[in-house]
């Protein structure tokens, strides 16, 4: 698993790509993102600055999620 990122962290860097709530932060060797969303508690989020962790599943093709967190 990779390591926790704080919210300021990830603001600092670079948005990889935009998705439709996040930004892409983190993304290693094509097995792992990091998503910053950009929706608050007003939004519906159970907290601001939620951090997503995906995993590549080569079995299924497709990205799965392993934690989410408060950032």
């Amino acid at each position: 698993m990779v390591r926790k990122y704080t919210a300021k962290e990830l603001e600092k860097m670079p948005t990889i790509s935009e998705g439709q709530a996040d930004d892409l932060k983190v993304e290693k060797k094509s097995k792992y993102r990091i998503w910053l969303s950009r929706m608050t508690i007003e939004d519906g989020m159970p907290y601001n600055n939620q951090v997503t962790e995906e995993k590549f599943d080569s079995k299924s093709g497709s990205w799965k999620t392993v934690r989410e967190y408060r950032g």
